[in-house]
């Protein structure tokens, strides 16, 4: 059977994925670029995908809020024209949608307050500036749930292409690791706004042929079990500034993409905070747990203000919660020092009763030392069994060794004298 060409305005997958990261960027210049490339695809092409140019247009209104280059009525029919045609559009392409899902699922379905925002908008007056942003928000989060994060499987590799085992998976990655921070050196040196090197990175990381769940085991794997995510020589109370530079863009924009890695990311730094000391004097000097949290506490703070996001953030903090160590309550207490955040008065109140908890397991240790101590003194106090051989012990009645001769019990030995 011959194979079918279908004509798309995007080159490769690849530049869908790029479009799709930028889109949903906090960068301002790289939403306004995804914009413009999505306005290049319509001149190549009249239709394009309803969810996609919806995405475009409700993004370009956000950048123009942003801009504060429009009167706030301009700015409201920019929002209204955006959210309405979306709501609309989706609502009269019921049956296309159901693609999205299989056979045994109904098609997405909006909210009931996008559908009020947009009768509003048809039937109305028009809403408020507010309520646009919130609905521009509301159904950006719609269409990431529903349309773009379905992309991966989509555009994933066919069956019959050849797999990795996860050998071959994780030296594909340090590969890829080591040209991304080749390249990430040489942006930093020449001061570049670019980030070239994250988005070549990313595209490798699609570019492997492996199960998604094996690459990003294995990726975490070098970044955090082999240290990699840390500074060369990280000692305690020193900078991480370089981490930072190198790491942070390749990590946001795989996370973009691809949120299962920043939550496998994060769980495994929590868990190394959480371990048992090994190699340290106290586990409040190791350098490696001081710099995990410092990333855990970066990665939380750029995701608690997203909606799309929020649940890393959530997820973090009940890690570190429901495993009270030194370094976790550290962690929270860093995160919850910031009022802005999300429900701060109820996370105060589990973090204070972590605290507690973790008093009660340090007393209990505590006590469990000093009956260790007292179990030790005894020890030392017994007298050591004689040995012989190679460590075997003397049971039961033993002849002294020496000249000594049998004798009838009761007999005198020759020169012992009789009591008078």
């Amino acid at each position: 059977m011959a194979p079918q060409f279908i004509v798309t305005p995007w080159r490769d997958a690849n530049e869908l994925l790029t479009v799709r990261r930028e889109l949903y960027s906090d960068t301002l210049d790289k939403r306004e670029r995804a914009v413009n490339k999505v306005h290049a695809w319509r001149a190549r092409k009249f239709e394009l995908p309803l969810l996609l140019e919806s995405t475009a247009d409700i993004a370009e209104a956000t950048l123009r809020d942003e801009d504060q280059a429009l009167a706030s009525h301009t700015l409201r029919l920019v929002y209204a024209t955006a959210v309405s045609r979306f709501v609309t559009g989706l609502l009269d392409t019921q049956t296309d949608l159901a693609r999205l899902s299989t056979l045994s699922q109904a098609p997405p379905q909006i909210s009931v307050s996008l559908r009020e925002t947009r009768h509003r908008i048809v039937h109305r007056h028009l809403p408020s500036l507010a309520e646009l942003q919130r609905a521009a928000k509301e159904s950006l989060a719609w269409l990431w749930e529903h349309y773009w994060s379905h992309l991966d499987a989509l555009l994933a590799p066919t069956a019959s292409a050849p797999q990795l085992d996860e050998r071959e998976v994780k030296e594909r990655l340090q590969g890829v690791l080591k040209s991304y921070v080749k390249e990430r050196k040489v942006e930093i040196k020449n001061k570049s706004k670019e980030t070239r090197a994250a988005d070549n990175a990313v595209r490798s990381w699609f570019g492997i042929e492996a199960p998604r769940d094996m690459k990003t085991r294995s990726l975490v794997d070098l970044l955090v079990a082999e240290k990699n995510i840390l500074p060369v020589g990280k000692k305690l109370g020193s900078s991480m500034e370089g981490a930072y530079l190198i790491w942070t863009p390749f990590i946001t924009a795989l996370g973009i993409l691809d949120s299962s890695f920043s939550e496998a990311l994060t769980e495994r730094m929590v868990d190394v905070l959480s371990a048992p000391a090994r190699g340290v004097d106290s586990v409040e000097d190791d350098p490696a747990r001081e710099g995990m949290c410092a990333w855990v506490a970066k990665m939380v703070d750029q995701t608690k203000d997203h909606a799309r996001t929020r649940h890393l953030f959530d997820n973090a903090l009940s890690l570190c919660l429901t495993t009270p160590t030194f370094w976790t309550l550290k962690l929270a207490d860093s995160i919850l020092k910031d009022p802005a955040v999300p429900g701060r008065t109820s996370w105060l109140a589990i973090l204070e009763a972590a605290k507690l908890d973790g008093e009660d397991e340090a007393q209990e240790l505590q006590v469990k030392g000093a009956d260790q101590m007292d179990v030790d003194a005894i020890e030392a106090g017994l007298p050591v069994e004689q040995t012989v051989g190679e460590g075997e012990k003397i049971r039961g009645p033993q002849k002294y060794p020496g000249l000594w001769r049998p004798r009838p019990i009761g007999w005198i030995p020759p020169g012992w004298l009789e009591d008078e």
